[in-house]
């Protein structure tokens, strides 16, 4: 011990200048619930939140790939449509006797 301590246990001695009231701690754990603030319940959206998320994330997929899936089929069409016009711009010329050059100067001509 050093002698401050010393000197203190010679003014005060060792008893305790503290005292708890009686049943104190009886009621303290009445006395702190009551003065919480009331806990509200989580509203029925907030507890769906996870759920309402997951399932725009679903339909978002589903747009997407069904939107990709026509731009596919609309590609393909118009892939095919291309090779239908490509093919009779050729009998044409066929027919017109046109060769490539006279093509070239008829489309630069405009």
């Amino acid at each position: 011990m050093n002698s401050e301590e010393q000197v203190l246990r010679e003014k005060v001695g060792s008893r305790n200048p503290f005292t708890v009231p009686e049943g104190y701690f009886d009621q303290l754990a009445n006395d702190v619930i009551q003065q919480l603030p009331e806990r509200r319940q989580k509203s029925r959206i907030v507890a769906l939140r996870p759920w309402l998320y997951a399932a725009a994330s679903v339909v978002v997929a589903v747009v997407m790939a069904i939107s990709f899936l026509f731009n596919q089929k609309d590609t393909q069409e118009q892939t095919a449509d291309n090779a239908a016009d490509n093919t009779y711009i050729e009998e044409v010329a066929d027919y017109a006797m046109f060769d490539n050059a006279e093509i070239y100067a008829y489309l630069s001509d405009n």
